[in-house]
């Protein structure tokens, strides 16, 4: 047997999923992950000759998106779940680049993935975007967690990811693709708005909806954000949809902060 298995089952009229794990002692910690997925309206541990995962699809979808997107968070889980993050403690909020590269490669990864539940994101708005990447980031490290639209300095950022200190160690805001024009003003409002003194690394993770040439629109995005006034040094793109930035920091000239630009087609 595999790590895991679903299947879709009815009752009344009503479909569900089930989810079966060979590894019965990781019921609630997968439940737990699973529970904050989009399409998942409530999961419960059942007991039935041996216990197992249930599954109730949220009202705008059906039980094949649900299905889908738990065979998607599984896979991430059992397949690619990474070491704990390693954090310096540098500082407040100091993390190391090793780590700053971790969290981008888990949503590079997860990204990708998304990109081919169609069905799926095509419900999904700027919000449902940020919502679909929580659950993963959550399972990469008992010892940090991340939360979508958390206070932070003067605002609600998007992706925050903190420690067991509750200190920051990654920031990221997410945006839907409306122009170059919209580049600039989203980068401000990530570095005046969200980013202390402390903070020091940081996303921007893009998502194209509508528009057809996504290359072109990559080229697009890395120009506007090397012409930035605080944009220090263009480093080179890391991925074919990535690309890493040193920006002077908005309330300190002589600190830096680094920015990773992150996009997906969604189109």
């Amino acid at each position: 047997m595999a790590n895991y298995t679903t299947e879709i089952r009815s009752t009344f009229g009503t479909k569900y999923v089930k989810v079966f794990l060979k590894d019965k002692s990781r019921l609630e910690e997968i439940r737990v992950v699973l529970s904050n997925l989009t399409s998942v309206k409530n999961i419960n541990v059942t007991q039935n000759k041996e216990p197992d995962l249930t599954a109730y699809p949220s009202k705008v979808y059906t039980a094949e998106e649900t299905q889908q997107e738990i065979e998607a968070a599984l896979k991430v889980i059992f397949e690619s779940k990474p070491a704990d993050p390693v954090v310096i403690e540098e500082g407040i909020s100091s993390i190391s680049e090793l780590a700053y590269r971790q969290i981008i490669d888990l949503i590079y990864y997860f990204g990708k993935n998304m990109e081919k539940l169609t069905n799926l994101r095509s419900k999904f708005d700027e919000e449902g975007y940020r919502e679909y990447f929580l659950p993963y980031l959550n399972s990469m490290s008992p010892n940090h967690t991340a939360t979508g639209e958390t206070f932070n300095k003067i605002g609600k950022t998007d992706i925050l990811v903190q420690n067991t200190k509750s200190e920051n160690v990654f920031i990221a805001e997410c945006k839907l693709w409306g122009g170059e024009s919209q580049v600039h003003p989203a980068i401000d409002q990530l570095l005046q708005r969200y980013v202390t003194w402390r903070d020091e690394k940081l996303a921007f993770i893009i998502f194209n909806k509508t528009v057809k040439g996504f290359s072109e629109i990559v080229n697009k995005a890395i120009e506007a954000i090397k012409s930035h006034p605080l944009c220090k040094r263009y480093l080179g793109q890391t991925k074919d949809s990535c690309a890493s930035f040193i920006f002077v920091h908005p309330e300190d000239p002589k600190k830096e902060v680094q920015l990773e630009l992150i996009m997906f087609d969604c189109a």
